[in-house]
């Protein structure tokens, strides 16, 4: 109940305006009852953002397991990422937010997904500087934060928004890795206007 209360509170509210206040009326429940779980809001915006990002690096784990070419396990990556982004658009918009300012309690939890994801993947790409894809990552990761943006942060996604967005990952993926050459997507055009 705190956790879906909370992720309500966070949804309309945004990370820093919610308060102790806002996630207990929300989640129906006493303040005593609270505080025997979460010590502060902290606790309980740490505690969700842990939810989406366990989910995530699990679904990226899973397809690295189940595929062998390195084009089709970020494929896979991406995919994963982008279904999170359009089924908690607002939420992934405010905690990945949050996440990315380096004083905030989320980033540590942020920086722990990234290299969990930086080694998946390194196992199974060619020999190659690590930097290459944790720079992958966080590009991606920047490319979905401005699909949410221009999507009224979050709260009305779009199928043509994210096939956009993934035309645009797939090129900056398969570039980083395949390099050149037929397997590499094309350059994604700006889209129609209308």
């Amino acid at each position: 109940m705190v956790m879906q209360g909370a992720a309500m509170v966070f949804f309309q509210k945004g990370a820093r305006a919610a308060s102790v206040e806002d996630i207990l009326e929300a989640a129906r429940i006493s303040r005593r009852t609270f505080y025997r779980l979460y010590e502060s809001k902290d606790d309980v915006l740490l505690a969700l953002y842990k939810v989406g990002t366990d989910r995530l690096v699990t679904e990226c784990a899973r397809v690295a397991q189940e595929r062998t070419d390195p084009i089709h396990i970020v494929e896979g990556f991406i995919d994963a990422h982008l279904r999170n982004a359009q089924q908690l658009g607002r939420l992934v918009f405010v905690l990945g937010g949050e996440a990315s300012r380096q004083e905030s309690i989320l980033h540590a939890a942020r920086m722990e997904a990234h290299a969990t994801l930086v080694d998946i993947l390194t196992e199974k790409m060619p020999p190659h500087d690590p930097w290459l894809t944790r720079g992958l990552l966080l590009a991606l990761e920047g490319v979905t934060r401005m699909m949410l943006e221009s999507c009224d942060e979050g709260r009305k996604v779009t199928a043509a928004a994210v096939a956009r967005v993934r035309r645009v990952m797939m090129r900056m993926a398969t570039a980083s890795i395949a390099g050149d050459g037929p397997q590499v997507s094309p350059i994604p055009l700006p889209p129609e206007k209308p």
